[in-house]
């Protein structure tokens, strides 16, 4: 049988037909966007809101009950050591013996306290001491090219600490001082005739007031605050952190303090994460265990003397850091059988499943223990559509 032209061309037509109708049905390749893992530095922070207060505040109380006269000072005045604040007039009618026992006592108590302060001065000067020399040490062996940068860095933190600290017991020193000529002029206003004589009270320390509870002249009780005084130039930071956060930091880590106003970002360090915390409800009503940390500030005072008491800022505890760290977008992470983390890999322009261990995750960026190699390309969001062994397509 001959074969004419038009069979030849029907045979040719149905042939392209099917295989257009077959490669219609055949599973198109998946875009997806990839991305190499990487080696690079990553660090893992915690960030919160916090309160400037002033280091070492002193709250100056009525010695006695008596009649407090006008206090002539204003909030922000400058005050010098031994200045006279504010003077009060003891009340005869409640002069007693009771009282009088209870101002000894006040005596008896400041002078321990004075001692203790002067203890503890002692021992901050050793340490302080101490740390100068071990500065000088670690100064030496990075000189010589043994000692490493971090190491120095730590040690110069460790010092300045010593230094804040033997600043803080000497401001103690002198309120203790203070005390204890608050508690004699007490005493002996209790032994003048008639207690007529009005008591003066001088400023234990050289700073500025911060406050000011009672300007206007009247009866006080013996106790009431009546003003405090503060080096605004000395601050600290108080964050209240999730007690879920605090647990992961220490003393001496490291802090970043931004947004308080400027764009340039200051150094701190942990000083404090007091041991106990708090309830407080947040702004959706849920129930939130707090914890006080307090924050040292380590930039010098010329980049951040426009800071005063009770300012805002933002503190970025640094929990962990590493120069090489092989990582890949959080994005490309999931869970599949139980706890197990896995993501897709593309080989020969196929996804496939590959299980990995992680460590750190920091916001956008998690650390890879096991499972990868680097510059192995990983799909940074796959979807549904994507399986083991699914033919992908690489977006530009």
């Amino acid at each position: 049988m001959k074969i004419t032209k038009k069979q030849i061309y029907i045979s040719i037509f149905v042939v392209i037909t099917i295989f257009i109708i077959v490669w219609g049905f055949l599973p198109s390749p998946v875009p997806v966007t990839i991305e190499k893992v990487l080696d690079a530095p990553l660090e893992v922070t915690i960030e919160e809101e916090g309160i400037t207060q002033v280091t070492d505040r002193y709250t100056i109380s009525a010695p006695v009950t008596g009649y407090l006269l006008r206090i002539q000072h204003e909030v922000g005045d400058s005050v010098a050591f031994g200045q006279e604040l504010f003077q009060i007039q003891p009340v005869p009618d409640l002069i007693g013996a009771r009282q009088r026992e209870v101002a000894q006592a006040q005596l008896e108590a400041a002078k321990a306290r004075l001692l203790q302060t002067k203890e503890n001065r002692s021992l901050a000067q050793e340490e302080k001491q101490l740390a100068a020399v071990e500065l000088q040490r670690i100064q030496n062996l990075f000189d010589s090219g043994i000692g490493s940068q971090q190491g120095l860095d730590n040690t110069k933190i460790s010092a300045r600490r010593a230094a804040t600290q033997l600043a803080s017991a000497e401001f103690s020193v002198r309120v203790a001082e203070h005390e204890v000529r608050a508690a004699t002029s007490a005493l002996q206003a209790f032994q003048t005739s008639g207690g007529q004589e009005q008591i003066s009270i001088y400023s234990p320390v050289q700073g500025r007031l911060l406050k000011i509870h009672h300007i206007s002249e009247g009866t006080v009780q013996a106790g009431t605050p009546i003003l405090e005084i503060g080096d605004p130039y000395s601050l600290e930071i108080k964050v209240d952190l999730l007690s879920t956060d605090a647990v992961q930091i220490n003393r001496g880590s490291s802090v970043r303090i931004k947004r308080w106003g400027s764009n340039q970002i200051l150094d701190g360090s942990v000083q404090v994460v007091e041991p106990s915390g708090y309830t407080r409800i947040s702004a959706l009503g849920v129930e939130e265990q707090r914890v006080p940390v307090i924050v040292d500030i380590l930039s010098q005072h010329e980049q951040w003397k426009q800071l005063g008491d009770g300012y805002r800022v933002v503190a970025e505890f640094i929990i962990w850091q590493d120069e090489e760290v092989i990582q890949l977008p959080s994005s490309s992470l999931f869970r599949t059988a139980g706890e197990q983390w896995s993501l897709f890999v593309v080989e020969d322009d196929k996804a496939q499943l590959r299980n990995v261990e992680v460590g750190y995750q920091s916001g956008l960026r998690t650390q890879i223990l096991e499972g990868l190699q680097i510059g192995e390309d990983v799909i940074t969001h796959p979807d549904e559509r994507i399986e083991d062994g699914v033919k992908v397509k690489i977006r530009n």
